[in-house]
């Protein structure tokens, strides 16, 4: 890349539901850029309902990268992820200045961003971190830091997520600081997450999933139900509709839990963002936001 310096990532994160897609468009559309994805079930493309992938028009109106490129079939996990945007970025920095990524999976942004090494040292915020982890993203994306941390398979039972999280902390626990220096991206990354007051986001969550059920997500969820046992399916909303299909849950009890795992989920990544250190909250004021950076 040349004057590699001079570039810029932008991450533009935060909970499910908050309006990440349209924000990150408006501010692409101001900058004249592409938008990469980071949302680690968008990028599988026999999901569409359940994970809220963006619509025709939106994914029109600026070039996205990492949408529905994937199948559920695939293995992918945030060690992929970080690779290949890693080639993206090199691609499109060669006609952008600024490129901007948005979504919602703190993981493989901090993958794409700091390398899956770059994990906190002390043990409290670590085990946070790998539970987090691993509610959100599976035990794939556990074994795949592991793995990333020099975890031996040989000594440690990989199934097992609790003796998993246990040897990451003690190896990380090991390392001296100096021997994880930072990977130099040769670009600046910006880190921002966008919040809303907790009762405006919930009721957003509440819509969207009554909005998902009117749009048909019962009868995406229920394609997907021979494919229950796959990680890529372990996802809010699938899951909740497994129960029903089997017989477990009722109907309403189904979009009930649907909606409070949903709003748990975006606690949690809400916690993620806010404990990271590097991230600035904004509002949902494109123009605010677009000061700022034109400040920068």
């Amino acid at each position: 890349m040349a004057n590699q310096l001079t570039k810029h990532l932008i991450v533009i994160a935060g909970p499910t539901a908050v309006g990440k897609t349209a924000f990150a468009i408006k501010v692409a559309q101001h900058i004249d850029t592409d938008i990469i994805s980071c949302d680690s079930r968008q990028l599988y493309k026999e999901l569409k309902i359940g994970v809220a992938r963006p619509s025709r028009e939106e994914l029109a109106a600026v070039p996205h990268h990492f949408i529905a490129t994937h199948s559920i079939h695939h293995n992918y996990d945030a060690g992929s992820y970080a690779r290949d945007v890693d080639t993206k970025l090199k691609d499109l920095f060669t006609r952008h200045d600024t490129v901007i990524m948005a979504g919602g999976t703190g993981l493989y942004i901090k993958a794409a961003t700091e390398g899956l090494d770059a994990l906190p040292t002390q043990n409290e915020q670590l085990r946070l971190q790998l539970n987090f982890i691993l509610n959100s993203e599976g035990i794939d994306a556990l074994q795949a830091i592991a793995e990333a941390a020099g975890v031996p398979r040989d000594k440690v039972d990989y199934s097992n997520p609790q003796r998993l999280s246990r040897a990451i902390e003690i190896l990380q626990g090991e390392v001296e600081k100096s021997k994880k220096k930072p990977v130099d991206k040769g670009f600046r990354v910006s880190y921002y997450y966008i919040d809303k007051d907790r009762s405006q986001l919930y009721e957003r969550i509440n819509k969207r999933v009554d909005a998902m059920i009117r749009e048909g997500f019962e009868e995406e969820a229920r394609k997907m139900h021979a494919n229950k046992n796959l990680n890529a399916l372990n996802t809010v909303g699938y899951k909740e509709f497994f129960k029903y299909f089997d017989g477990e849950w009722t109907l309403e009890h189904t979009i009930d839990k649907m909606k409070q795992h949903t709003r748990n989920y975006a606690k949690r990544q809400l916690t993620w963002f806010r404990n990271q250190g590097n991230y600035t909250q904004i509002t949902s004021r494109v123009d605010e936001f677009i000061e700022r950076l034109e400040k920068d």
